[in-house]
């Protein structure tokens, strides 16, 4: 192959040169109309979701009709779905002890997601040999399953903890309790990582995450489609035991676990209760702006948050309504600087009128509650057990 010679650059050229501040201001003209463009965009496609929902309220039956399709392309949008029937056989491995206390014993094992994918989770039995409810506990963002369910060494069990040692205190109800994990960075020994990939110092948390969402997007998915999945493995897990009872399965999140406690259960309908905490908000607001109080995903690193139909079609009130008429319960923090607890509760309303044209009204709450990006436990386990032993 001919390799050419470089040009040679005349230096008078450089007596051309523009002044840079002329070409700053073409930059901001120019980005500025770009955002706005996509800013009415978005409006509009916001304005017009409800035109995408035929909900037929006459009876349950008609009512689960009209929604199923928009379930589907509610799978379709979070993308890696697999029907429950069309996985590969549970497989658990590396089952064993941790821990065990007067109420419980506690089991780390291996999960396989689907073919190819692995994840790992925490198991905690009850003492009671009675047929028992099971529950999902989801940790957040940078947390992990010994976190969420009460057994990392940090202050699980201080009242200011967000977590609040939810699996512990489930099980000690005779929930059977599971938690699975969602995979972000790794490579120190503190309870949540807040640090890099290794060999990538200062890139901030969110760059594990983000590294894997690109890559589920060019696989034709989402990060959080396989969460969701990985997350639907532990409803599978739960079914297959002999002193679980199927029909009675729920799901408690908190923060990006309350991401998976609104969007699951809309996708898997074994989920017959969930309680999403810290996370339930006017979606739009949330992800652009601009809001009363507290940053946008927009202004954050976190790239996995923004999915190609959220704004089009799924506002968090409708995705809860395809959790009807099963039980939810949102759980919100006057002081959440993370959500903001107004737009929450307006955002609420909405999903309640679709309980309500049910008739069903009882089975959806509001839990309020003083403090800020932390679960009301007691509250919150009531709720799932009312309606997990109607």
């Amino acid at each position: 192959m001919r390799k050419w010679p470089a040009e040679a650059v005349d230096i008078e050229w450089l007596r051309y040169a523009v002044d840079t501040s002329q070409v700053d201001e073409c930059r901001r003209r120019v980005y500025l109309s770009y955002e706005a463009f996509l800013r009415d965009r978005l409006a509009k496609l916001n304005d017009g979701r409800h035109l995408l929902w035929s909900r037929d309220y006459s009876s349950l039956d008609a009512y689960l009709r009209s929604v199923e399709p928009m379930r589907q392309r509610l799978k379709s949008m979070m993308g890696f779905w697999q029907e429950p029937q069309e996985r590969p056989p549970l497989h658990i491995w590396n089952r064993h002890k941790i821990a065990e206390g007067e109420f419980f014993s506690a089991y780390r094992f291996s999960l396989q997601v689907t073919s190819g994918l692995e994840t790992y989770g925490i198991e905690l039995v009850p003492e009671c040999s009675s047929l028992r409810c099971g529950l999902i506990v989801q940790h957040g963002y940078h947390g992990t399953p010994e976190l969420v369910c009460g057994l990392a060494a940090s202050s699980i069990n201080t009242a200011n903890y967000g977590y609040r040692a939810m699996g512990l205190r489930a099980v000690k109800r005779g929930f059977h309790v599971v938690a699975v994990h969602h995979p972000g960075a790794y490579g120190t020994t503190d309870d949540e990582c807040h640090a890099s990939l290794p060999g990538f110092p200062g890139y901030g948390a969110a760059y594990a995450k983000n590294c894997l969402h690109r890559m589920a997007i060019m696989a034709g998915g989402t990060l959080i489609g396989l969460d969701l999945l990985a997350t639907s493995r532990a409803v599978d897990l739960l079914c297959s035991l002999p002193g679980v009872d199927p029909n009675r399965i729920g799901l408690y999140g908190l923060s990006q676990g309350g991401l998976t406690a609104l969007y699951l259960p809309a996708m898997d309908t074994r989920i017959n209760a969930s309680v999403c905490s810290a996370y339930f908000n006017n979606r739009c607001v949330k992800l652009i702006g601009p809001g009363h109080r507290g940053a946008t995903f927009l202004d954050s690193p976190e790239e996995d948050k923004f999915f190609s139909d959220v704004i089009r079609c799924f506002s968090d009130a409708d995705v809860a309504s395809l959790i009807a008429p099963r039980a939810f319960a949102v759980e919100a923090g006057e002081k959440d600087s993370s959500v903001d607890f107004e737009w929450s509760a307006r955002e609420f309303e909405l999903a309640r009128g679709h309980y309500e044209r049910l008739g069903i009204a009882r089975r959806i709450e509001f839990i309020a509650h003083e403090r800020g990006h932390v679960s009301d436990t007691a509250r919150a386990l009531d709720f799932l057990e009312e309606n997990l032993n109607e």
